[in-house]
């Protein structure tokens, strides 16, 4: 060990394999030391270092090098070479080659610093593969492996970040992929002998330097081997000017390069612009490693109506920022609701974006999480354009199996279609409970493997949506006890059943009191209908029932404090939030053992009997007043409530989210992709339009790649395709004008919509 002199190309005694050190330097004597200090301190004591001195002017190199050995500083066997004169870098490199032979070569610039592990890291990447030429490291600048952010190189890094920590954490978050890269990158690279064995020494044509190495990686590539990422492993790069973007020796190596490999600059930009690669996977670890994970949520449903899916995404936001895992993003739609504005002040760091924002194309999160259904194809353009990995929350698929929900057969095969369409395109599809995962698994909307189930909060903490209790209007001057039944009328909301269990209640049990529904009435799917013919059959059933519209939560929290019971008599649930909100207030809930709710609550605490109101009156006549029975069906719901945490709820979707990004991106949602894009061209041009671009339409296939790309972009579908209808229907005027016989019998031309 220690220092030892050589001359240019005369070997270091190197073995077979044997991992040489090689680091070409040419003035810059400061970076040097910098990048030799952390090669001495980082690297196996066994690994010979080799310094190819490219005649350097400031003659400063050899002096250093002989004082670290004269103080016993020098551990490593470290062999000086000095050129005679300067040959510039790619023939110096050349003879650093052949001295390292017939060893193993890693090729180091003297402007970078490396960190534990790195030549483990290197050799591993290297032989990960018999066909692997060459492994290079990630760093902050490097064309394609720069990192945090993709395709940016940074010249500059942040006073405030510790190198050492910076690749410590990106080594332990790697997935170790080694993925396939189409040039090796000259930072720091380890070159294989074998794959020089094949073919040959770097090419002088491209001294004194700039593109030797790409010469060299594709001669690689058309021999069969392969270059990959240490993805695992950071160098700090901190380059110098000489082969700036405007030096006219790169402009004329660039030219070189494309004259003999024609395919290289192609496969480079494609390799860029891939997200879906397992190059993409290691850059974005390597990112999150850095700056930590980010998140948007869609959060456009925070209009100014407040329900229950409100209040889930609220607490879902804060539960996601009270990881201390994540940066939160929310997408707010223009009429967000002053409830919403003011939860989400109360978390300052939460940032907020706009549709519009996201649509002009601001930086792409991690992951986007629509944590609701989606409902619209636009809904996914914009994920899309959101976030790298798409995560959604799915309830339920009650809408999925109800064509009465939907005004039209065709609508309700257009949302089945649309719910496959974006299950296929979610890296992850969270569900509420076992139940609704089941169900969509068993009707192949999601596979075992991207499905989730996460459990939402039951202790809602967001004190905006715990505003003072006041009485509806409506309700004053109620004096007597009432059963509460909230909700919409949809009918599984089963508010027909709630009537018929009221008036066993009045009849069979003797009970006075009164039965408020409160909930807006939908469009399709009501129980309106049932429940007026009903009511007009009994008059005193109809005089004891208030009916409420939608309240406001401060009306909710009364209407449920007042009741003696609420009724919750629905068929099909995704969760259900109200048995809980009820037992929080002292109140019991009477619902059904079915689905989610047979779940998330005990079965003896279901009072109702499906579907048979007289029965179902016994047993909830004793939870009316005040007794045993009454206190232990509260506790026991409040007991089951205790299993869920909205900070449980907050540790599982950060689970969700690592887990969609660590796995593969799957081929699905490229094709799914593709299928909302066609589904959206054809709503756009109409029945007659999308002929032309059918099996045997008129338009040739780059017309109709076109369209189909302005299809898939709202920002551009709406103008483009409100032209070319008034493009059309110019042209048919001009074609009938003067025509005595109407066409079709219409004299409105038909629409392209």
């Amino acid at each position: 060990m220690g220092l030892r002199d050589l001359q240019p190309g005369e070997s270091i005694g190197a073995g077979r394999l044997t991992p040489v050190v090689c680091i070409p330097v040419f003035g810059a004597s400061e970076l040097f030391a910098q990048c030799l200090r952390s090669v001495l301190s980082h690297t196996p004591l066994d690994v010979p270092v080799l310094v190819a001195d490219d005649a350097s002017p400031d003659d400063a190199m050899r002096p250093m090098l002989a004082e670290l050995a004269a103080t016993g500083a020098l551990e490593h066997d470290v062999i000086y070479v000095r050129q005679p004169a300067n040959v510039g870098l790619v023939r110096n490199l050349n003879d650093a080659l052949r001295s390292a032979s017939p060893g193993d070569a890693i090729l180091l610039n003297s402007d970078c610093m490396v960190a534990d592990g790195w030549l483990d890291g290197l050799r591993r990447a290297a032989y990960s593969d018999d066909t692997v030429a060459t492994a290079s490291a990630l760093t902050n600048h490097g064309t394609i492996l720069s990192v945090p952010e993709r395709n940016h190189p940074v010249e500059r890094f942040p006073q405030d970040w510790s190198f050492e920590l910076v690749a410590r954490r990106i080594r332990e978050a790697s997935p170790r992929l080694y993925p396939r890269i189409p040039t090796a990158v000259g930072h720091c690279m380890y070159v294989r002998r074998c794959a020089l064995e094949l073919v040959g020494d770097l090419d002088e044509a491209f001294s004194p330097g700039y593109g030797e190495e790409v010469d060299f990686s594709q001669r690689c590539i058309l021999n069969g081997l392969s270059h990959v990422a240490a993805d695992d492993v950071f160098v700090l790069h901190s380059p110098g000017s000489s082969f700036g973007s405007d030096n006219p020796l790169r402009e004329e190596h660039e030219r070189l390069l494309a004259a003999r490999y024609p395919h290289y600059h192609p496969t480079v930009a494609a390799a860029e612009e891939d997200v879906s690669s397992p190059l993409a996977r290691s850059l974005s670890a390597a990112r999150r490693a850095i700056v930590g994970l980010s998140v948007t949520i869609d959060g456009r449903c925070l209009g100014p109506i407040h329900t229950g899916t409100q209040i889930q995404t609220l607490e879902v936001i804060h539960a996601i920022w009270s990881t201390g895992e994540a940066r939160v993003r929310v997408i707010l739609p223009p009429d967000a609701g002053r409830y919403a504005k003011r939860a989400l002040a109360s978390i300052p760091e939460v940032e907020v974006a706009t549709v519009r924002e996201i649509e002009r194309g601001t930086y792409k999160s991690d992951i986007v999480h629509r944590p609701y259904q989606v409902t619209s194809a636009d809904d996914l353009e914009l994920l899309d354009r959101a976030g790298e990995r798409l995560v959604i929350s799915h309830q339920d698929l009650i809408a999925f199996h109800n064509p009465g929900y939907f005004p039209s057969y065709e609508s309700w095969l257009a949302y089945r279609r649309l719910s496959r369409q974006a299950l296929s395109l979610a890296d992850m599809v969270v569900f509420l409970t076992r139940h609704a995962a089941n169900d969509a698994i068993v009707n192949d909307l999601a596979e075992p493997g991207v499905a989730r189930v996460v459990n939402p909060g039951a202790d809602h903490r967001l004190m905006t949506l715990h505003p003072e209790p006041r009485p509806p209007a409506a309700l004053s001057g109620l004096d007597t006890a009432y059963l509460l039944c909230l909700g919409t009328d949809y009918r599984h909301k089963n508010r027909l059943f709630a009537l018929r269990l009221f008036a066993a209640l009045r009849g069979s049990q003797g009970w006075d009191g009164r039965l408020v529904l409160a909930g807006p009435r939908v469009d399709t799917g009501s129980s309106a209908g049932p429940e007026a013919t009903l009511l007009m059959a009994d008059r005193d059933l109809a005089r004891a029932t208030v009916e409420l519209p939608a309240v406001s939560e401060a009306e909710k929290s009364w209407l449920v404090n007042h009741a003696q019971a609420v009724l919750y008599p629905t068929v099909s649930e995704g969760f259900g939030l109200v048995p809980f909100e009820a037992a929080a207030a002292g109140v019991p809930c009477v619902f059904a053992p079915q689905t989610s709710l047979a779940e998330v609550l005990a079965a003896d605490t279901a009072a109702i009997i499906p579907w048979d109101p007289e029965a179902t009156a016994e047993r909830v006549a004793p939870l009316l007043r005040a007794g045993e029975e009454r206190n232990a069906v509260v506790e026991a719901t409040r007991e089951a409530g205790r299993r869920f945490k909205w900070d449980d709820t907050g540790r599982g979707l950060v689970q969700v989210y690592r887990e969609a990004l660590d796995r593969p991106y799957r081929e699905a949602r490229s094709l799914a992709r593709e299928g909302v894009g066609y589904s959206q061209l054809f709503s756009s041009l109409g029945e007659d339009g999308f002929r032309l671009v059918g099996p045997d339409g008129y338009l040739p296939p780059e017309v109709m790649r076109a369209l189909l790309a302005i299809s898939t972009r709202r920002t551009l579908r709406i103008p483009a395709f409100s032209l070319l209808r008034g493009i059309y229907r110019t042209g048919y005027r001009a074609r009938h004008r003067g025509s005595s016989v109407p066409a079709s019998g219409n004299s409105r031309p038909p629409e392209l919509d």
